[in-house]
């Protein structure tokens, strides 16, 4: 009678590296499909006569869009931790250069500078995302916040494709503003005030515990993706 030793180290071992495969294809898997999704939806917004659809519906797509927007996001988030395709760095960091560029010509390599910094230094003068202002104004810090991700070349840029989809592709102005504009800023909103905002605010006059952000961090993320 042959028995099994469930605790071999050959066999753990094995069963570990099914899951890391398993898991580097979810998360390549998943990667693609919001990039793919968001293509396609922006695509087929763009060329829509919204003279033809009702308000709810056109909200509807704005919301849809906001959706994917997050999921770019979410995609650059997790390639930041290398864990998109965690097998091959180089495949995974494309990725999240990918999501960056289509998201908002963000640079996926001071994304990454920046990320990190928030979590080595979070609630301090050192962490990007944190506002010590002494009145920590929701409106003030987003426009800090988004302004250190934000500089000229990417504005300049959004402003050539832009003008390049309206004037030589017809793309009509509504449709640009509504469904690649509005949905952009919406979904940068949600992310700041969710991810951001909430849990570096200051509580009681003096913000001293960082792992509350943790803490908050997390579970905002979970409800906002689904996982930790």
């Amino acid at each position: 009678m042959i028995e099994c030793d469930f605790k071999s180290p050959q066999l753990i071992k094995a069963i570990s590296d099914i899951e890391a495969v398993n898991m580097t294809n979810i998360g390549v898997f998943i990667a693609f499909t919001i990039v793919g999704l968001w293509s396609a939806s922006l695509v087929l917004l763009l060329l829509l006569d919204t003279s033809k659809f009702q308000i709810p519906l056109i909200v509807s797509a704005i919301l849809w869009q906001t959706f994917l927007y997050t999921g770019l996001f979410i995609t650059a988030h997790d390639a930041i931790h290398g864990v998109v395709f965690a097998k091959n760095p180089k495949i995974n960091n494309w990725i999240g250069r990918i999501a960056v560029i289509i998201d908002a010509l963000f640079s996926y390599k001071n994304s990454v500078k920046k990320h990190w910094l928030n979590h080595q230094q979070p609630g301090t003068e050192a962490d990007p995302d944190f506002d010590n202002n002494q009145y920590q104004n929701v409106f003030a810090w987003y426009f800090r916040f988004m302004k250190s991700y934000l500089d000229l070349r990417q504005l300049f840029g959004l402003a050539l494709i832009f003008n390049i989809l309206n004037i030589a592709f017809k793309i009509p102005e509504i449709n640009l503003n509504l469904f690649w504009i509005i949905p952009s800023i919406l979904s940068s909103i949600q992310l700041f005030h969710f991810g951001t905002f909430i849990p570096h605010k200051r509580m009681e006059g003096v913000y001293t515990n960082l792992l509350r952000i943790y803490i908050v961090r997390k579970a905002f993320h979970y409800l906002l993706c689904g996982r930790l």
